[in-house]
């Protein structure tokens, strides 16, 4: 199936509609291939203007596309060669059932040293992923698309800021499934711990949200208030902060992993789906985290302090909100009073 968003493009020429072949659109709904062929609704631009058109799904093969990658699994200090990841990485993927995407399917990056951001280059077809597994070394990094309900994205960051880094991008919709029933909630989290074991990874955190994304202060996951709702890492070095709701499950070579997913704890646990309430409580946590996180870049982030200080109040609004809808009078308050505190803190030092 095509999910709404994604990008496509053309397998053939369509020359009623002057689009030539290669052509790239955006997926309008969601459509599915069960039963007869069906048609899709792309909207594509023709000298500027937008132009939608119905395509049979055999005319169209899906783009990889950075917009596209949204909920990230973060997995970082390893313990073997990073030339080696690739490889490991690539193969995990494949030995869990799923199969290198049609179509473009690898994107190169590139790491601009000056402004410390990542710039995605050259995107390319690789059928089995032995052309990105030989290649790949050479790069600063690169995003390996994947088939499945979930579109996995292996993303590579051998070269840049500090060490390398894997990350694991899927999309929004199968993060809601996985954060309500047992059933999705373990199937990703064979798929994390698979991935870490290849990969030979110290730690694991999922999910992990763009402020992160951007500083690349990894172990700052591992600090109260927290984003994650899954961390797979040494039991030695479980935080204060990992506490309740967070469920501990102990795996071998004393690792474990802290979670409010509802995975199960043993094998004869009953599968649950998790309640709304439960789901806003997350939610509330992320908010706080994402506030404290936005107002710790403040102090580190130069001119871009405005910005950071937008953030951070959003954040705190939107949990200050939330708390008020679930009841949570003494919560409201405590928010309330830490906002005052950044906003005295901002005019004082940045204004």
């Amino acid at each position: 199936m095509l999910y709404s968003g994604e990008k496509v493009r053309l397998l053939r020429e369509l020359p009623e509609h002057a689009l030539p072949q290669y052509s790239e659109g955006t997926v309008g709904v969601e459509a599915y291939t069960e039963g007869e062929p069906r048609a899709v609704e792309v909207r594509f631009y023709r000298n500027a203007d937008p132009l939608t058109v119905s395509v049979s799904f055999a005319d169209v093969e899906l783009v990889i596309e950075q917009s596209m990658l949204f909920r990230t699994a973060v997995f970082w200090e390893f313990d073997q060669d990073p030339k080696k990841l690739v490889e490991a990485a690539i193969n995990s993927l494949l030995d869990s059932g799923f199969f290198m995407r049609d179509g473009l399917n690898v994107a190169r990056l590139h790491y601009d040293r000056d402004d410390r951001w990542w710039k995605w280059g050259e995107k390319t077809m690789d059928a089995t992923g032995a052309l990105v597994v030989t290649s790949a070394p050479a790069w600063d990094g690169c995003v390996v698309a994947f088939s499945g309900r979930q579109r996995f994205h292996l993303e590579f960051r051998l070269r840049g800021r500090g060490d390398a880094v894997i990350f694991l991008h899927e999309r929004e919709a199968a993060y809601a499934e996985q954060a309500t029933a047992t059933e999705s909630a373990m199937s990703l989290a064979r798929v994390l711990m698979n991935l870490s074991d290849a990969a030979s990874a110290r730690y694991c955190a999922f999910p992990v949200a763009d402020p992160w994304l951007q500083d690349e202060d990894w172990m700052s996951l591992l600090r109260a208030p927290l984003y994650p709702d899954f961390f797979m890492l040494p039991e030695t070095k479980l935080s204060d902060g990992i506490s309740e709701p967070f469920r501990t499950i102990r795996l071998t070579e004393n690792r474990v992993v802290r979670t409010t997913l509802p995975m199960k704890t043993s094998p004869m646990e009953t599968a649950f789906h998790r309640s709304d309430r439960e789901l806003n409580l997350d939610r509330l946590r992320k908010l706080k985290a994402l506030g404290e996180k936005y107002y710790d870049q403040m102090y580190e982030s130069g001119r871009g302090a405005n910005r950071c200080y937008s953030s951070a109040k959003d954040a705190f609004y939107d949990a200050i909100g939330l708390a008020h809808e679930l009841g949570m009078k003494e919560e409201e308050e405590a928010l309330s009073k830490r906002l005052e505190h950044i906003k005295a803190v901002f005019r004082s030092q940045f204004s």
